[in-house]
């Protein structure tokens, strides 16, 4: 089965590579371009597709090793549906007009109530530690609707809010999903193992395109759908083990994304911010501000990763 994650792994790494001049191509054709003003930190227009190559990418070698499965229907129809949206708000970015907020929430919201429609779910918790005794929990349904829907809209706007300097979404993403693929192979989850492995192949080709200084963006197209990725994957797998500590495991495997999210709400909510009103309050924001270089940020910040995929993974065997 090794050699199977190894092939799938690198097969979305080429396929990818191999796309992301197509939709370079692609982009520059119909015009979908983020054109440098106000808080834009590059200096001259930059192609928004990278994120349809790698869903495109993904889809394909996930459906060959694994066929139409429940996870793989979820990920091609729910990123689907994400990345069509995401497409239409990266054609008002390069129309430099912004798109409303509204029709981009109810799709998140749509995905998410169409992914535990499909059984793929919050069920409950054991208040144990580690799952061998104590009471299990099992949620009411719509308490898990909801458990659902708050984790995946939540890891959808996480990775979007990310999406801010070269290089760290993408590259946070494949520290992620790593992460998530070696607890998945342990506990013998092949398939959500497979999941993560192929988008760890996915993010890593698109990051050749993106890291600094970038020749592509993902757009809103890509993170989202790279964040719908992610809360399935764990949803699917290290959060299926219903205890405290799965659930700690997880959110350190996901700890970028979620920490940044964390620190921006509560320093909004102390200044009297509104909570959708973009502003330079995000963690790659306050290191620049303090004289680190994008390059420098995105290092440091990939550092951070890695050492909260490894704590993850230290309680995971402790």
């Amino acid at each position: 089965m090794l050699f199977t994650y190894i092939v799938s792994g690198l097969s979305t790494f080429f396929i990818v590579y191999l796309l992301m001049p197509v939709a370079n191509w692609m982009a520059w054709k119909t015009k979908l371009l983020d054109i440098p003003k106000g808080r834009k930190g590059h200096s001259r227009p930059m192609p928004l597709s990278g994120g349809l190559a790698m869903f495109v990418g993904l889809l394909i070698v996930t459906t060959f090793f694994a066929g139409a499965q429940k996870s793989v229907a979820v990920l091609a129809v729910g990123g689907a549906m994400l990345v069509g949206i995401g497409w239409v708000d990266d054609t008002f970015k390069s129309r430099q007009k912004d798109f409303p907020v509204l029709p981009k929430l109810l799709v998140q919201l749509l995905v998410a109530v169409f992914t535990f429609m499909l059984d793929i779910r919050f069920r409950g918790i054991s208040l144990s530690w580690i799952g061998e005794e104590g009471a299990y929990i099992s949620f009411p349904l719509l308490v898990s609707l909801l458990a659902t829907v708050l984790w995946i809209v939540g890891l959808i706007n996480m990775v979007n809010f990310l999406d801010g300097v070269d290089g760290l979404a993408a590259g946070a993403t494949v520290f992620s999903a790593v992460t998530l693929f070696f607890l998945s192979m342990v506990r013998g989850q092949e398939l959500t193992a497979l999941l993560a492995v192929a988008l760890a192949g996915a993010a890593l080709a698109f990051l050749r395109f993106n890291f600094y200084p970038a020749k592509m963006f993902m757009g809103d197209a890509g993170s989202m759908f790279l964040g719908f990725a992610l809360g399935v994957i764990s949803l699917e797998g290290t959060m299926k083990g219903a205890t405290l500590i799965s659930l700690v495991v997880t959110v350190l495997a996901l700890g970028l994304p979620v920490i940044d999210t964390i620190q921006v709400m509560v320093s909004r909510l102390l200044a009297g911010s509104p909570m959708h009103q973009a502003d330079r309050r995000h963690v790659h924001h306050r290191l620049m501000s303090r004289g680190l270089s994008a390059k420098q940020t995105v290092v440091v910040l990939y550092l951070v990763s890695f050492l909260l995929s490894a704590l993850s993974v230290f309680l995971f065997f402790l």
